[in-house]
């Protein structure tokens, strides 16, 4: 066997003497948008960031798209080669970069209009640099520490405001991290003491009482300065589902019917339009304020529509008694200040309760939370919607679409955050997922999905297309807020237990074999 002697044609050794510590020289056909050099470090990889001085605007930085080796080496010399009769193979590192720009005075980010200068040296970007060129300048105890720029140890902290009063989205392809990214997102608003309501439908957040004890995740801890520590009492757990063990958690949550429109009670019942039997409700609602003042239950309602002589009040009646019978409604009610605490993460367990509960309980809970927020009654808070899609479909039904598309459009103005959390973004309504300021990107790699991505998206371009769909684990693109371009961000490991992990198939299996 013959080794092939390969080697560089320009290594750091031969430039040692240049001033600085290049780890490239531009070359070639220079554009106003991108570059390319030949790389003296081998380890700069794709998606790092550079700068290069421009000859009127100073330093500016750029991203490497791509980096290949060149050689002279034809189809024959390969032949050669392989027989052990061909010479050296030598190679050139060249990376193509694309200009980010920098800011102006004006503290706006701007692309240089004219080419740098071909022979230009590139460099590492200094931190100061990236953090101001990419809008990082918030410390970890200003905001939500997310990670780091990916291949550096500059951190990404995202603005609170911007989170809770623009709205954010989490999307990944299943198993690429959205849950596991999300729940570092909830540690972080729970260290500010921001409150946190979670619609979890698959139990991986009753987790986050637990410190992360995963070994793998503990080697990286010290990466991100972080360490194992769980909620513990700064988690709350309530269920839609009868409870049969008072005092232990998930908690039963009781929604209080009171103070709901008829219009708010027709569409949890499916009934928006049913024409003359409207009227049904609302007499039935005047009677029973009439009589009873605020002292009256679905019970009393259910009775005065009984009542009514209107032939069109048997669609009303049915409906109202298929509430009646759901446990939220059944259970006294669960004060609203007991949901959205102040340095409390609250989850709504969704795991055992069938669909059509799960819309009606988080339709008519988001819309008391929603009323109670826009009237001051509980602080701002963050809710966190998991499985978007099935809660906000882009077509077909679903109760929870109306009182979400208000959240998306107006909760910003009354401090009621939204968090989007799917992994089919192409399914989510396009009237939520666009009214998301900052957003959370990792890998997807269904084309439906990308488009949707792309094009509701404000920052991402086609071009973007490529990366979102070779996203390693744990790297996340983010846009938004108070990040100005498309950040590759390595997401910091998480303080508390992941609940998100796959099922070890075989591993359960053999647990359960006779031995």
């Amino acid at each position: 066997m013959v080794i092939d002697q390969r080697k560089e044609t320009v290594t750091r050794e031969d430039l040692k003497d240049l001033p600085g510590d290049p780890v490239g020289v531009v070359f070639g056909n220079v554009g106003s948008n991108e570059f390319r050099c030949v790389l003296l470090d081998s380890d700069i990889k794709e998606l790092d960031h550079v700068q290069v001085e421009h000859p009127t605007e100073g330093w500016v930085l750029g991203m490497i798209d791509k980096v290949e080796l060149r050689s002279d080496l034809t189809h024959e010399g390969a032949l050669m080669n392989l027989f052990g009769k061909g010479g050296d193979v030598t190679f050139k590192r060249v990376a193509t970069v694309s200009l980010i720009g920098a800011r102006n005075q004006r503290n706006v980010l701007a692309r240089p209009l004219t080419p740098i200068l071909p022979s230009s040296k590139v460099f590492r970007p200094e931190p100061d640099l990236l953090k101001s060129t990419l809008g990082l300048a918030l410390t970890r105890e200003q905001g939500v520490y997310l990670g780091k720029v990916l291949n550096t140890e500059v951190d990404v902290v995202l603005s609170p405001n911007d989170l809770v009063q623009r709205h954010l989205s989490i999307i990944a392809k299943s198993g690429s991290g959205k849950s596991y990214a999300c729940g570092v997102l909830t540690e972080e608003l729970n260290r500010l003491n921001i409150p946190v309501v979670i619609m979890d439908l698959h139990g991986e957040y009753r987790s986050l009482i637990a410190p992360n004890t995963d070994g793998e995740d503990y080697r990286r801890m010290g990466r991100f300065a972080v360490k194992p520590k769980g909620l513990g009492k700064r988690l709350r757990e309530f269920t839609f589902s009868e409870v049969d063990i008072v005092g232990e958690q998930p908690s039963p949550l009781g929604i209080d019917i009171r103070g709901f429109r008829a219009e708010d009670l027709l569409e949890l019942m499916g009934l928006k339009n049913i024409g003359y039997g409207t009227s049904v409700l609302y007499n039935a609602l005047n009677k029973v304020t009439d009589i009873l003042g605020d002292d009256w239950e679905i019970f009393d309602l259910v009775a005065a529509v009984q009542t009514d002589n209107n032939p069109a009040k048997w669609n009303i009646l049915n409906g109202l008694e298929h509430l009646a019978r759901l446990p939220f409604f059944k259970n006294p009610p669960t004060p609203l200040v007991e949901i959205v605490v102040p340095g409390k993460v609250t989850v709504i367990e969704l795991k055992e309760v069938p669909l059509d509960i799960q819309q009606i309980g988080a339709a008519a809970l988001l819309r008391r939370l929603f009323n109670a927020r826009k009237d001051c009654l509980i602080p701002p808070f963050m809710l966190v919607v998991e499985e978007a899609h099935n809660f906000c479909p882009q077509s077909g039904p679903a109760i929870t679409s109306s009182i979400l598309r208000t959240i998306a459009s107006e909760g910003r103005k009354f401090g009621l955050g939204l968090t989007v959390v799917s992994q089919r973004p192409a399914k989510v309504d396009k009237n939520v997922l666009s009214q998301c300021g900052t957003q959370v990107l990792l890998k997807v790699t269904n084309p439906n999905d990308i488009k949707a991505v792309i094009a509701s998206f404000e920052g991402l371009d086609a071009r973007m297309s490529d990366e979102i769909q070779n996203l390693p684990v744990a790297v996340a693109i983010v846009v938004g807020g108070n990040i100005s371009t498309p950040v590759l961000v390595e997401v910091r490991t998480r303080s508390t237990r992941h609940g998100g992990d796959a099922v070890d198939i075989m591993g359960e299996i053999d647990r359960r074999m006779p031995h």
